[in-house]
């Protein structure tokens, strides 16, 4: 029997207990109760074929057990904590079945599993007013009962066409009564009698024979013997006429039962009224006894149950017990708050504060003023919906601290009715640290990648740099050689001094993207229009696809597309799978060297950026290995731009996949598009 059962299932259990066997409610019975063995329990149903189950009302299984489970291949207490409802959704019959059971219907049914048969009991169970609660499902396992019965049937049908044919007139009696179960053809024409005349009716009622003594005497010799043979008797038929008959009789097993098959030839049949009087005693004493005898077994079997649930009720007595210790004891603050927000229970007590003085105060009064509308809208959702509801808030823990909390509301139900709801309040606040931390750790290792990226670079953009600044000398060496000619006019210096101001621009603009990209800040979630990220990744690299003799077709999207995010993070990962491409095509012609961007939404609603490349592409079964940690095809690669890339989309939300193709390689990002109309970022 679970032990890590909830407290609702060992109420259910407690009024399954109480609803079945009431005269348990008694001090002596209880304490018993108290006293009993709950594993002695668990060991004597998980050797029977019983399958108990109880369910709530919302169908949910609460208790699993009996020895029928390990033949249906279950584990006891396997199904607890599942809905019926759900794990046979597709058996509208079953389904059925639990419904008018939880409307109150006790049903019996008779139920196949593969190639078990059960014989299933259906009884609803009631809470204390009366409504139903759940119900308790009692299967046992005839499968052997119901193969058996088949196996006769079929052992009988055969015998009685060779009983039906059988040239020799044949009968079958009861062995104590006499009574005739079954003739033949042959046995009704020696008798010149009916088949509804004799069937029903024993040996004696119609005179077969002439004495009691005689025909046990016979039974004696078939009971010691096993048989009896050719034992020669008058008889007088129904007729009245007299027949001298030789009998053979055999003990048979037909129906379920033992009988007496009689082969009968030349029969005569005498019986006196005394004899039949007699007969009818021996009969009615018969059934008495049987009756008896059935009557003793069934309260034997009673008793066992008596025994078997007074036991299974100490059990649950004990598993509640258990229960209420474990929320006592639970790490989370539990509560629960009437429709105004007033403290009605509270597993912990705060420190410095009296539970007399926390039961019955306003729960709001230990929050964040900040939280206090939000909270007050959840709380009244709760008690008009049902829904339960979850808010992060800050509160006081046990000690008299402020906490970051995770609460997570619902509402108690009775009788239909909400009457509380429940809060269940877990400590996040070293969790919320730990993501905090986690972020600020890979916005780090983020900036140290694109430094990384640009010492890469540092030769590239020096020499573009040095061309802005090389024109910047020369042209303002050119101003002082026309200065000092003193042939000049100050308006043929106006071009030239403008020249040096558009490269001086030039110069700065490289310098801005540099220093944007390279910045160490905080990570900036903002509304981005992924267009404008590429372009400004492209510029980063224009002297590199200059260098490169690459080919750089765009295929964006006609309008924006917009996403939450860092923009310096997202021309990180662009920036990376750019100069991947760029060292990927670096041993082809530079006429074969071609790069496509392209930005687009893709069949999910979701925002797709692909970067193609025709360079020498991916080896099979290398997709995933390119992601790890210092894993790296270049010859000064160290490995990382990659798993920093791909870190960054997924907490961005998306997914950074590769894709081989017939020539190159693509690298396919998915973000989630923003929903909203701020126009804040890029």
């Amino acid at each position: 029997m679970n032990h890590n059962q909830s407290p609702e299932h060992n109420r259910l259990s407690s009024r399954i207990i109480s609803e079945t066997f009431p005269e348990l409610q008694t001090g002596d019975f209880l304490q018993n109760i108290i006293d009993s063995d709950q594993q002695l329990l668990q060991k004597i149903l998980s050797i029977t074929p019983l399958i108990i189950w109880a369910v709530d009302r919302h169908g949910i299984v609460t208790l699993s057990e009996g020895g029928g489970l390990n033949r249906l291949g279950f584990l006891p207490g396997e199904w607890v904590g599942k809905s019926v409802f759900k794990e046979y959704a597709d058996d509208p019959e079953l389904i059925d079945i639990f419904n008018r059971t939880l409307q109150g219907e006790e049903l019996q049914r008779i139920r196949a599993a593969g190639e078990l048969v059960f014989d299933v009991d259906y009884n609803p169970l009631f809470d204390e007013q009366g409504h139903v609660d759940g119900f308790l499902s009692v299967a046992i396992d005839i499968t052997e009962k119901v193969t058996s019965q088949e196996e006769l049937r079929r052992s009988e049908e055969r015998f009685s066409k060779i009983f039906q044919v059988n040239p020799i007139a044949m009968c079958i009696t009861e062995i104590d009564t006499g009574i005739f179960i079954e003739v033949n053809e042959n046995f009704l024409t020696a008798l010149q009698c009916s088949r509804e005349f004799i069937l029903g009716k024993s040996a004696f009622d119609i005179g077969f024979w002439p004495s009691k003594e005689t025909r046990r005497e016979m039974i004696e010799k078939v009971q010691k013997e096993g048989t009896a043979r050719e034992l020669y008797f008058d008889f007088i038929i129904p007729n009245g006429s007299r027949l001298c008959t030789m009998l053979s009789a055999v003990q048979i097993y037909f129906r379920g039962e033992t009988f007496l098959l009689s082969c009968v030839k030349d029969i005569t049949r005498e019986q006196s009224a005394l004899d039949e009087l007699e007969k009818l005693n021996e009969n009615l004493e018969a059934r008495v006894a049987s009756r008896t005898a059935e009557l003793e077994h069934a309260h034997a079997i009673l008793n066992e149950e008596y025994t078997k649930r007074n036991r299974l009720f100490n059990a649950l007595q004990q598993t509640e017990a258990k229960w209420r210790s474990l929320v006592t004891n639970a790490p989370d603050t539990i509560l629960t708050l009437d429709h105004v927000g007033n403290i009605l229970f509270i597993n912990h007590q705060i420190e410095a504060v009296n539970m007399d003085d926390i039961i019955g105060s306003s729960i709001f009064s230990y929050m964040n003023q900040s939280d206090l509308n939000k909270a007050r809208d959840i709380l009244q959702e709760v008690f008009q919906s049902g829904k339960t509801q979850v808010m992060e808030t800050e509160g006081l823990n046990t000690e008299g601290k402020k906490t970051l909390y995770s609460c997570r509301i619902g509402a108690m139900v009775t009788e239909g009715s909400i009457i509380a709801a429940m809060v269940i309040a877990t400590d996040i606040t070293q969790q919320k640290q730990a993501e905090q931390e986690l972020v600020r750790r890979r916005a780090e290792l983020a900036h140290l990648s694109r430094l990384s990226t640009m010492g890469e670079l540092a030769a590239e953009l020096s020499h573009e740099l040095n061309q802005p600044l090389a024109a910047i000398n020369n042209y303002t060496n050119g101003c002082i050689r026309r200065i000092q000619s003193g042939t000049t006019t100050l308006d043929n210096l106006i071009e030239p001094l403008e020249e040096i101001s558009r490269q001086a621009q030039r110069a700065s603009e490289t310098i801005k993207r540099l220093r944007r990209h390279v910045q160490k800040g905080e990570v900036e979630q903002k509304y981005l229009d992924i267009n404008a990220i590429i372009q400004n990744s492209i510029a980063l690299l224009e002297h590199e696809l200059q260098r490169n003799f690459v080919a750089l077709h765009l295929e964006l999207s006609p309008g924006p597309l917009r996403i939450i995010g860092d923009a310096i993070q997202i021309e990180q990962v662009l920036v990376n799978l750019l100069l991947n491409a760029f060292e990927a095509m670096s041993e082809h012609p530079p006429e074969e060297r071609k790069v496509v961007i392209q930005s687009d939404q893709d069949q999910t609603g979701n925002l797709m950026i692909c970067v193609t490349d025709s360079g020498i592409g991916l080896k099979k079964g290398q997709e995933n290995s390119i992601f790890e940690t210092f894993y790296t095809t270049k010859q000064k690669g160290l490995g990382v731009g990659l798993s920093i890339s791909q870190t960054i989309i997924e907490a961005h939300g998306g997914k950074l996949t590769p894709r081989r193709n017939k020539r190159g390689a693509s690298f396919v990002i998915t973000l989630p598009l923003a929903h909203g109309d701020r126009n804040s970022g890029v």
